[in-house]
């Protein structure tokens, strides 16, 4: 079959890029199945009006992902190991928060499908190089290193995230401050010491689709609160917080996971009177504080606190990378001896080794160094992301700048039946956070999704939009006519 590619030579994105996206693409949506011969490098170049150059420079990307194979004296074939057909029996199916987790994870295993659905920094950025150096240097130590640490966490690694906080305006000391496998992790133990099975929890509407599983887990009410462009509706908040006597309140202020939203100064001063009026200790997940495009955060509500009822956590696992599991808590006094104790029964310790690798790299400046490399990288996909959504998307489908993170929270009129844009999408080879899984009650006027931009390049962002744009604009249209309506395009 031949390749169908189109190329913007104004553009800035490159143009090997450009082929390399376009192949994807059409591997992607089935037009070239696995085991289907591509053109020569030589063809190639010739029909496209390239250098040779550029046409192995885009077949050997796709070759080091796993979407083409080339085998001397045959040629160049889609690889037999594409394989996005077969996800269509496997997801989709449950839109709940943990079915879609499930399905984020499955649809990373399998070659031959776009994913914008989790939001992850991309691998090609880590820090491999320096962080391995600091575990090179930890050698003589590996023996100590290799036991058990303490379950508050290693000595070094909390004096550093103590520097961190600091620089982050948050004042604390190295004994305020629990070391815990990931934020998934203090969330977890967090909750289990503030809650009984049966409390309410006021979450924002919608929120982190993790945190839905562990209140789920826990036994415990999630009572929503509405959020707007600067924060949660307060009047709901007050309202909810005097009747339904909730034994917390978790909220991300910075760069709100999925919205991308940041709660506005006055709208932070608020939430920690109302959280003093109504004695509700306040859960403040800062996840991506550290993930800013447009010059510094908002200040953290815990370093705003002289109530001492906000429990800060944070980690790495978006700012550096989500495989060292090491995320941490700043801990209001009156909860620590829960925390402590919680943290014994459930996983005693985390990786001495991890932590104080992650303690020299801290101490070496090399978390500076690498958020002023990937900084300008992620802004850039902020700004491809914005901008092909502006030129593909239909004027009826509506989102918000994000000014840091790496999700977008779009808004689109209801053309379709709950899922169906979901497993539409899939069967095209591509992958986006459902609406459905953040259990808002179903909207009959409005359906969302999220876009996560931060594990794609600039060329698979803007043919991942544009992909997903053609299938609701596609819909919008044919359901304009079912309906006799117009869309204006």
């Amino acid at each position: 079959m031949a390749l169908s590619i189109e190329l913007n030579r104004s553009a800035k994105r490159s143009i090997y890029r450009q082929i390399a996206e376009q192949i994807k693409t059409q591997i992607s949506t089935g037009r070239l199945p696995a085991g289907s011969r591509l053109p020569t490098v030589r063809k190639l170049a010739t029909d496209m009006g390239v250098t040779r150059l550029t046409i192995q420079s885009a077949y050997g990307e796709l070759q080091a992902d796993g979407w083409i194979e080339s085998v001397v004296g045959r040629g160049t074939f889609v690889s037999e190991r594409v394989q996005p057909q077969t996800l269509h029996s496997s997801i989709g199916h449950c839109l709940t928060s943990d079915g879609i987790l499930s399905d984020m994870f499955e649809v990373n295993k399998v070659i031959g499908v776009r994913s914008m659905a989790i939001a992850e920094p991309d691998s090609d950025l880590f820090p491999l190089d320096e962080f391995w150096a600091s575990l090179t240097r930890l050698r003589p130590k590996a023996a100590e290193l290799f036991g058990y640490t303490p379950p508050q966490g290693d000595p070094d690694l909390r004096v550093e995230v103590t520097h961190l906080l600091r620089d982050m305006g948050i004042g604390t000391t190295p004994d305020d401050v629990v070391i815990t496998s990931g934020v998934m992790h203090g969330l977890t133990l967090a909750t289990q010491a503030l809650t009984q099975p049966g409390d309410a929890v006021l979450i924002e509407e919608p929120t982190f689709i993790g945190y839905l599983n562990i209140l789920r887990a826990q036994g415990l009410r999630p009572i929503p609160v509405p959020i707007h462009a600067d924060g949660p509706d307060l009047e709901q908040l007050e309202q909810l917080m005097a009747h339904e006597k909730p034994a917390l309140y978790y909220t991300i202020p910075n760069f709100h996971n999925p919205t991308g939203q940041v709660w506005s100064l006055a709208h932070r001063r608020k939430i920690l009177a109302l959280a003093e009026r109504y004695n509700c200790p306040i859960v403040e997940d800062d996840i991506y504080g550290l993930v800013s495009f447009d010059g510094s955060p908002m200040p953290t509500l815990r370093s705003m606190d002289d109530g001492n009822r906000v429990l800060y956590l944070n980690g790495f696992s978006k700012a550096l990378m989500p495989g060292l599991r090491i995320g941490y808590m700043v801990v209001p006094e009156q909860h620590k001896e829960d925390l402590l104790r919680l943290r014994r029964s459930n996983d005693l310790c985390g990786s001495g080794l991890n932590q104080r690798a992650l303690a020299h790299f801290l101490r070496d400046g090399g978390l500076k160094r690498h958020l002023r490399r990937i900084i300008p990288v992620y802004r850039q996909r902020r700004n491809s992301a914005m901008n092909a959504l502006t030129r593909y998307m239909p004027s009826a489908v509506t989102w918000a700048r994000p000014k840091g993170g790496y999700s977008i929270w779009l808004t689109l009129p209801r053309y379709f039946p709950p899922g169906e844009l979901y497993r539409m999408a899939l069967q095209q080879g591509f992958v986006f956070t459902a609406g459905e899984a953040y259990e808002m009650d179903q909207d009959e006027e409005f359906e969302y999704l999220r876009l996560c931009f931060g594990n794609q390049t600039e060329e698979g962002i803007w043919a991942g939009v544009r992909l997903l744009s053609e299938i609701v604009r596609r819909e919008m249209v044919e359901g304009g006519r079912r309906n006799g309506e117009s869309l204006r395009a």
